[in-house]
């Protein structure tokens, strides 16, 4: 194993509610394994956060020029991007599914 792959140990708490919503994750999205359900979480996290901020940038420089209304060519341009920002994250979140525990 490279030391890449090698794995490292952290200890958390959590909230109930936290921990309850993790559960959720683990079961839904059958891992079988808690550390591999917190592994995706955070990787899915870390990916959304980067693609958000990117976004939100690009939309401040493309709305920071004077105000003058969009072209259609502008508009179609946006929705592209906003469609594919969205799409991104739906992939990036799609080895990821929440299952409720059923009470009994």
């Amino acid at each position: 194993m490279s030391e890449s792959e090698k794995r490292t140990p952290i200890s958390i708490y959590l909230t109930p509610k936290a921990s309850a919503i993790l559960r959720e994750y683990s079961v839904g999205s059958g891992y079988g394994s808690l550390s591999r359900t917190v592994e995706e979480i955070i990787l899915a996290f870390d990916f959304t956060y980067d693609t958000v901020k990117d976004t939100v940038e690009y939309l401040k420089t493309q709305t920071a020029q004077p105000k003058k209304p969009f072209t259609n060519d502008e508009k179609l341009s946006l929705f592209l991007g906003l469609y594919t920002t969205l799409a991104n994250i739906d992939n990036a979140i799609s080895r990821l599914c929440k299952e409720p525990q059923l009470n009994p």
